[in-house]
C-alpha cells in the first residue's frame, strides 16, 4: 500500500462489505461501544441466527482495525483518520436512509 487511494479504496471495499453484512446481522455499527463488543465477539448483539454473516462480520472489522493502523504507521494518524472518515462519508452516500 503506497498511495492514499489505495488505503482509501481498500477501506471502501472492507467498510462497504461490513456494512452490508451489519445489515444482515441487524447490528447498528456506529453506536457508541458496538464496534468495540463485535470485536470481543459478543453475539449477543446480533439478534438474527446468521453465524455466517456473524463471522465475516467480525473478521472484517478486525482487518478495518488492521489497514487503519497500517496507514497510521505508514502515513501517520492523520492520513488514516482521512482515509476512515472518506470511506465512511462513501459507505453513508451509497447506503439507504433506512439502513443506516
Amino acid at each position: 500500500m503506497a498511495t492514499f487511494e489505495n488505503h482509501d479504496a481498500e477501506l471502501l471495499s472492507i467498510d462497504l462489505e461490513i456494512a452490508r453484512l451489519a445489515q444482515l446481522c441487524d447490528i447498528s455499527l456506529l453506536e457508541p461501544g458496538v464496534a468495540e463488543a463485535v470485536l470481543r465477539g459478543d453475539q449477543s448483539l446480533c439478534p438474527s441466527e446468521n453465524p455466517v454473516a456473524w463471522g465475516k462480520l467480525r473478521g472484517l472489522l478486525v482487518l478495518h482495525y488492521h489497514v487503519v493502523s497500517e496507514v497510521a504507521a505508514t502515513d501517520g494518524v492523520d492520513a488514516a483518520a482521512d482515509s476512515v472518515r472518506r470511506a465512511l462519508e462513501l459507505v453513508m452516500g451509497r447506503m439507504n436512509p433506512q439502513q443506516r
